[in-house]
């Protein structure tokens, strides 16, 4: 933990470490996990020495690449569809760009083994949706937990279970995205339980991508529904809206 704290996430930063801190407005209660965040621009003093954690940056600056290059695949797919060039969203979410804003997460939710039975009222993450064009998730197998509410309409009948399956990638549209195809393409509520009798209590893993425009980028649908609003302020606005949320 104390190695940890050195990378601490600064509250105007969307990188570094940390734990048991996020709390989501529809619980009110703290997720229970702990984070490392990589946004390019954002990385200064932020990574583990090399002696530490021989060869962790370049595979993960590999890994994030990756995972941006299969995004792009994807929103380049959405682009077409809503009548925007092909390689709209790839200038939209340029890696070289000051206000790359795209990141990778990994996230260590806490083994439930010795937990007491208080514990598993709470969620290892609640339900929310993600204020990106598009996540990419992977998991690992035997390692559940994730339920999705399609619709962008939250119904307490309606949530139902991800299962990781070894080689796939699960896929979310995000807010951003649903806000630049005129509310066509819906973002997904989902959550993480925490495990049921007779299931997997040790830790689990993930690794998000989060891909969302630019800073400098402007969101305007082809319909124009929504006036344009650069990505830097949609997500302020977000982040501000679940401040308050949080605080009433």
């Amino acid at each position: 933990m104390s190695e940890k704290e050195v990378f601490k996430k600064k509250p105007t930063v969307n990188a570094g470490w940390e734990y048991c801190s996020q709390v989501r407005p529809s619980t009110g209660t703290p997720d229970n996990k702990e984070s490392y965040q990589i946004t390019l621009p954002e990385m200064d003093n932020l990574w583990p020495d090399e002696q530490v954690l021989p060869g962790f940056q370049a595979k993960l600056l590999q890994f994030e690449e990756d995972n941006w290059r299969l995004a792009m695949k994807i929103l380049s797919c959405f682009a077409e569809k809503l009548g925007f060039e092909k390689d709209f969203f790839v200038e939209c979410c340029k890696r070289s760009s000051p206000g790359y804003q795209c990141t990778l997460r990994l996230i260590h939710y806490m083994s439930m083994e010795n937990a007491k039975p208080e514990d598993f009222k709470q969620w290892r993450a609640g339900a929310h949706s993600d204020f990106d064009c598009l996540t990419l998730l992977h998991l690992r197998e035997g390692e559940g937990g994730l339920q999705l509410c399609p619709g962008n309409e939250i119904s307490s009948n309606a949530w139902t279970e991800v299962t990781p399956v070894a080689g796939a990638v699960t896929c979310n549209i995000g807010d951003m995205l649903m806000r630049w195809s005129d509310d066509k393409l819906k973002s997904t509520f989902h959550r993480v339980r925490m495990p049921q009798p007779g299931e997997y209590l040790g830790p689990r893993l993930s690794v998000p991508f989060f891909c969302q425009a630019n800073r400098e980028a402007v969101i305007e649908g082809p319909e124009g529904k929504y006036p344009p609003i650069t990505a830097e302020d949609y997500i302020y606005q977000r982040l501000h809206a679940n401040f308050v949320q949080k605080h009433k």
